[in-house]
């Protein structure tokens, strides 16, 4: 029997059938189940544009002997993919055996993984700890206080995305976040992640896969060295030639730097030892905190279940009179809650995590402003590093926060008191104006008056938790597109949101797995 492929776009399944695909085609398609063959999820998501009647929108492929006239959900398949196996050989890099990695975060631990299975010898480098020791020095801080600056939010095994809203979205599914996918699946992440148009795992179960990770990874052979800090690097005649780690120096014809976005001192480094930066655009701005019940209300409509379709989500842009963007929401935690991230002593920003479940009763996101690239190498970091004192100061020199409602905010006053926050290490009333940019307040508030509109009580029930500045990184290390090697250091692989590339944790961890299955060993 000839069977004739084809795609449908946009299949609409109710909330309470998810997942019963071939039911609601062959109704969409005036056909009987057996009439479907080889039926493939590609994609579903949540479709809440119709907000008292929201249901699952799948897109599908499938085949049927029947020839189907083209409609606007339905056109015949195609199949053209690319592989990993044609990349590699299209895209080769010669790469010495034994390879160094610095860098536990999702770019360094995919990059090692890959290298590994390719039978390379490959030595993985981490400042901070195990994310088992992690949990507890994360927590010991919420407590006393008393900042380590080598174990933290930001650094430690599975990087800043290990303690985030572990999010999987990314816009271009291509072979490689596909294969890093792939990957989490077998490490016992839900299928759900291969299909879903918004995948999520949850700072819980982000650390059940990096143990399995890591296990793999050591019985390959790979070797491991947490509480190790790159200090030094040695370059000679224009190639890497040693390491130094906790001041010891080691030889190395391969380096692969995944340092993550906050690694100032790194950037400082190379900046000295003459590896070709630039400064880029970034953004910053503030966290606000609402009642899950809000959003979901405004987003879902009064008749929506939430235990089928999940806590509700926003993506809001505000635009300026000239139509660019003034203020948009960033790393949207549904269910979530809000923690100091901090890489430096006396400093303080803010991010917004949650666990798998994403049942609790505040939502947050970061509501940030675009920032141009600095006119000078380290200015992005500097604006960053100023705010992330004042806010420090402001805050009571303890790591709690610096709070206003938007209310507050807008009309230039200092709340007498503020609702409840789950920021981990408290709250205290205060100006926001006082950390942050006039220019960049305005475009706040510009903003929040625009998001208002789209959801009614954002202002009357929002509190603002500030600063939020680690986006991403406002420095790129220079690197050949195809080889992913530094332009000005021979032997110097970068790679992902610290090498000014990547933003999320299945984009880094894409690049990673590029370059290693692009490696191609010298000498064999």
């Amino acid at each position: 029997m000839l069977l004739n492929p084809y795609h449908f776009r946009e299949l609409s399944v109710p909330l309470s059938q998810k997942g019963q695909v071939a039911k609601a085609l062959a109704h969409a398609l005036n056909v009987r189940e057996d009439e479907i063959f080889n039926l493939e999820v590609e994609r579903f998501a949540l479709d809440s544009r119709k907000r008292n009647s929201p249901h699952w929108s799948y897109n599908v492929r499938f085949e049927i002997a029947k020839r189907l006239p083209p409609t606007h959900w339905l056109v015949p398949a195609t199949e053209k993919k690319e592989t990993l196996d044609s990349d590699a050989f299209k895209n080769s890099i010669p790469l010495s055996r034994k390879v160094h990695v610095v860098g536990a975060g999702p770019a360094g631990l995919w990059a090692a993984l890959s290298l590994a299975r390719k039978g390379f010898s490959v030595e993985l480098y981490e400042q901070g700890s195990p994310v088992e020791e992690r949990f507890q020095d994360i927590h010991r801080f919420f407590g006393d206080r008393k900042f380590n600056p080598h174990s933290n939010i930001l650094f430690g095994e599975g990087g800043a995305g290990a303690y985030s809203d572990g999010k999987l979205n990314t816009r271009t599914r291509n072979l490689y976040s596909s294969a890093v996918l792939e990957d989490m699946v077998r490490f016992g992440v839900s299928k759900d992640v291969l299909t879903f148009a918004k995948p999520h795992i949850g700072t819980d179960r982000l650390v059940l896969l990096l143990r399995a990770l890591r296990a793999e990874f050591l019985s390959l052979g790979g070797t491991l060295h947490f509480h190790t800090a790159l200090e030094d690097i040695d370059i000679s005649g224009g190639e890497i030639s040693r390491l130094q780690f906790n001041g010891k120096w080691t030889d190395a014809d391969a380096l692969v730097l995944a340092p993550g976005h906050s690694a100032r001192n790194l950037y400082s480094l190379l900046h000295e030892r003459g590896v070709a930066l630039e400064s880029k655009a970034f953004a910053l701005g503030v966290r606000v905190e609402h009642p899950q019940s809000l959003i979901n209300l405004r987003q879902l409509g009064p008749q929506a279940d939430t235990r089928l379709t999940g806590s509700a989500e926003y993506a809001l842009t505000a635009k300026t009179l000239g139509g660019t963007s003034a203020a948009y929401s960033f790393c949207m935690c549904p269910g979530g809650v809000l923690v100091p991230c901090v890489s430096e002593n006396e400093t303080l920003a803010t991010n917004g995590m949650s666990y798998s479940q994403r049942n609790g009763k505040f939502a947050n996101g970061a509501i940030v402003v675009p920032i141009p690239q600095s006119k000078t190498l380290f200015g992005g970091i500097e604006m960053q590093r100023r705010f992330e004192k004042a806010a420090f100061e402001l805050g009571g020199r303890n790591y709690t926060a610096p709070a206003q409602t938007i209310r507050s905010f807008l009309e230039g006053k200092i709340d007498a008191a503020l609702p409840k926050s789950t920021f981990s290490t408290g709250v205290v009333p205060a100006d926001i104006r006082e950390i942050l940019d006039a220019n960049i307040c305005n475009s706040l508030a510009d903003g929040f008056e625009q998001f208002e509109r789209k959801i009614p009580g954002f202002i009357r029930e929002g509190l603002i938790v500030a600063p939020e500045t680690r986006t991403s990184s406002p420095l790129r290390i220079l690197r050949n597109p195809e080889t992913l090697e530094s332009i000005s250091v021979k032997g110097l692989f970068v790679l992902g949101e610290g090498a000014g590339y990547t933003g999320g944790i299945v984009t880094s961890a894409a690049d990673g797995i590029k370059l290693a299955n692009r490696a191609k060993a010298l000498n064999c």
